[in-house]
């Protein structure tokens, strides 16, 4: 849907596009101003999540996204059935209890009880005790029900309280604020304070009792976690006590400590008795070689000093004086060795081989010794490492027996941590919530917002009614103007004819009047229009017809024949519309005997040629003679009387019709063996106009074996059809025929529709 096409919908309907809004804003003006003056107040609750100023129990940073979510936890409970309920026990007991009333009972309409000022001085008692206790009012029991139609009595029942109350945190701040809106200030006042109190109350109260609930329930499973402990402990030091051990894993560590310690020593002892044992080994060597030893050392010792005087004899027989150093260094050498010979001489002694012997007897004894010390090393060896072996599966029970003990304290310690931590926060339970604003009565009343009201009732009216045109528009899938027309055919418009009441309808009136009514005026317009389409296509024979029936194929071809005569042209009218002859019923007067188009009826060119030559030059309103015999036109027999003429005049002048008796023949059937294109030409050479209407498209094929004798197509729709999938295959046809279409007619369209 185009701009276009929707400023034209509305065009249509301006006046009342602009009466609904209007009418609507004068309804909200008069109801704005019988409205009740309403009160307003206010009051304020701090909830202390944003602040630092409460007792806290961790140091844990503020989640803006849980600070978010307690305040909607907090503004639902406050909501509540529970909360508002107390909130309708305090009101409806100040109004029993309270000369200066809010508000007076009300019987219900078609209540369940008939409630009297009896039971109403007699339910006081019973909404303080479930105002004390918290109790909610129960459907189920009678005396509930009454309770609650005395609450709806009052109007103060929990559906008429929360559609005047407004709970909301004041933007991002720690404060929640209440407002409520009645006819009396000090009503308004009482009712946001009470809100407060009791929901302070409420949630203290269901805090204290949760936090009850969670102190005994983790003070039994404490209980239990300390006696798993004690148990797994006990069962650890019976283990302990049983194998002797304090601790393995320390046992362990020393004695493998031990081992480490006695492999080092057992080295070192090994290393001394392998040098105890080399040591006497050389002291019994030199006890075998001590005699001969000493006597080769005197040998050679006499031998260096034989050897030192010759040297020296050479020399001094020599003579020479630089010999002298080298005598004195052989004189000192002869000396030592002088020296050394007495040494020898002398040293050889018993006691020398006394001090070996001591010598050889003290490497034996640290040879024993060193033996034995090795051979305890190795015991005490052997002994730890099968004290350390047996260690493995001692271990292995005794660290998981510590480790329950270590995982059941764990739990224990765990659980004590929960309930201290509950345990405190019960402490301070409810001191973080507190009502900062106390609700004050408000004596000026609320603004009624008359303007905006008045405003968003016009503009919403006028939007309401543009969408249920436009919706309208949409969802009508009739034809009803010519644009659509074109648009759901993909056919050329050459025109439009309005719709007319045909009861009473006289056409030559429609255009001699000169103040016709305005149907009429804007038919005569739209056939001129039509009848220029026809003079400019150049074109005699026509071919009207249809997708489907009852389009007013009949009535447009009336019309037009008369205002094509209007400007003096000869037009001829061919009923071939076998399946609904219409243009012979409204042209042609009934039971004259006249002849009418059938089988057989065009046999004889020439008779035809020359009856329609007379007939041209006829008065208005005598019957053109056409002589029959044997069903066939062409043979004349005057002499027996019988004349008969096919073509027959009109009341309007220039205007003939050849009619049709009707049946399911079709055009080829009744046309067989005869050359009706010779026929239609010779029309067109005695007239202007040759108009022919051809039966519909999508019920038969009597209009698809004509149009091979006409020079132009017109379909013809009707404006309040719709265009369907049978209507398309015929549309695909016409547009098949290319140059013959000369364009699509739109009928019947509302004068409304029509832009003149």
């Amino acid at each position: 849907m185009d701009f276009v096409t929707i400023l034209g919908v509305l065009r249509k309907r301006l006046w009342g596009i602009i009466l609904i809004p209007i009418v609507t804003v004068v309804c909200t003006y008069f109801l704005v101003a019988s409205m009740d003056k309403k009160y307003r107040s206010t009051a304020q609750i701090a909830t202390g999540f944003t602040t630092d100023d409460d007792v806290k129990l961790n140091d844990g940073n503020t989640n803006p996204f849980e600070v978010s979510n307690n305040f909607t936890n907090i503004i639902e409970s406050m909501n509540s059935i529970p909360v508002l309920s107390l909130v309708s026990y305090q009101l409806v007991l100040h109004d029993l209890n309270n000369e200066n009333a809010f508000r007076v009972f009300r019987q219900i309409k078609n209540g369940e009880f008939e409630i009297d000022q009896a039971q109403l001085e007699s339910a006081s008692s019973k909404f303080e005790e479930r105002l004390k206790d918290f109790k909610t009012l129960n459907s189920i029991d009678a005396e509930d029900r009454m309770l609650f139609e005395i609450l709806k009595g009052f109007e103060y029942e929990h559906e008429s309280l929360i559609k005047k109350l407004w709970i909301r945190r004041v933007s991002t701040s720690d404060f929640i604020s209440v407002d409520y809106t009645s006819e009396d200030p000090k009503l308004s006042a009482f009712v946001v304070n009470a809100v407060c109190q009791e929901f302070i109350r409420y949630n203290k109260a269901l805090k204290i009792d949760r936090s009850f609930e969670s102190l005994e329930f983790l003070e039994g499973l404490m209980k239990d976690k300390k006696r798993v402990l004690d148990e797994k402990t006990a069962t650890l030091n019976n283990y302990k006590v049983t194998n002797n051990v304090i601790n393995y894993g320390a046992e362990s560590e020393n004695k493998i400590t031990l081992i480490k310690d006695y492999e080092l020593n057992k080295e070192a002892e090994e290393k001394k008795l392998n040098g105890l044992r080399l040591s006497l080994a050389d002291v019994e060597s030199r006890i075998r070689n001590f005699d001969k030893l000493n006597q080769q050392e005197i040998v050679q010792v006499n031998q260096r000093i034989i050897d030192i005087r010759k040297q020296i004899s050479q020399l001094n027989n020599q003579g020479k004086e630089e010999n002298k150093v080298a005598l004195d260094r052989l004189r000192d050498e002869l000396q030592l060795e002088i020296s050394r010979l007495e040494t020898l001489n002398k040293g050889i002694t018993t006691d020398k081989l006394d001090e070996l012997e001591k010598l050889k007897k003290g490497y034996e004894l640290d040879i024993r010794i060193a033996a034995s010390n090795l051979e305890t090393m190795e015991q005490s060896l052997r002994k730890l490492k099968y004290d350390v072996s047996g260690f493995a599966t001692k271990e292995a029970r005794l660290a998981d027996l510590e480790r329950d003990v270590k995982f059941a304290a764990e739990d224990y310690v765990s659980v004590q941590d929960k309930y201290n931590s509950t345990k405190n926060k019960s402490l301070v339970i409810g001191s973080s919530i507190r009502q900062t604003l106390i609700g004050q009565p408000s004596y000026e009343p609320e603004p009624s917002k008359a303007l905006l009201l008045l405003a968003l009732a016009g503009f919403g009216s006028f939007a309401l009614c543009v969408v249920v045109l436009l919706v309208i528009e949409y969802i009508d899938f009739s034809i009803r103007v010519p644009a659509r027309l074109e648009r759901m055919t993909g056919l050329k418009n050459i025109g439009s004819l309005n719709l007319v009441n045909t009861n009473g309808f006289n056409l030559k009136t429609a255009f001699l009047d000169k103040n016709p009514k305005k149907e009429s005026g804007v038919l005569v317009h739209f056939l001129r229009k039509l009848r220029f389409e026809i003079e400019t296509s150049k074109s005699k024979v026509f071919l009207i017809t249809s997708t489907q029936v009852g389009t007013g194929k009949s009535f447009m071809i009336i019309c037009l024949s008369y205002t094509l005569s209007l400007i003096n042209k000869k037009v001829l009218i061919i009923d071939t519309n076998f399946r609904h002859n219409s243009l012979t019923k409204l042209l042609l007067p009934a039971n004259n005997g006249m002849k009418l188009l059938e089988r057989g009826s065009f046999t004889e060119k020439e008779r035809l040629e020359e009856e329609g030559k007379k007939e041209r030059n006829r008065p208005h309103g005598e019957s053109f003679n056409f002589n029959e015999s044997n069903g066939s036109a062409g043979n004349q027999s005057t002499k027996n009387g019988h004349d008969k003429s096919i073509i027959q005049k009109t009341e309007f002048n220039g205007v003939d019709i050849i009619g049709n008796v009707g049946g399911h023949d079709s055009p080829s059937e009744i046309l067989a063996g005869r050359n009706f294109k010779e026929v239609i030409n010779s029309f067109a050479n005695q007239y202007d106009y040759v108009l022919m209407e051809g039966s519909s498209l999508n019920d038969f094929s009597d209009s698809k074996e004509l149009i091979e004798y006409v020079d132009k197509v017109i379909p013809v729709f009707a404006a309040e059809s719709a265009i369907n999938n049978v209507d398309q295959e015929s549309i695909q046809y016409l547009k098949s025929i290319k140059n013959k279409l000369l364009g699509a007619v739109l009928n019947r369209v509302q004068i409304k529709d029509l832009s003149v």
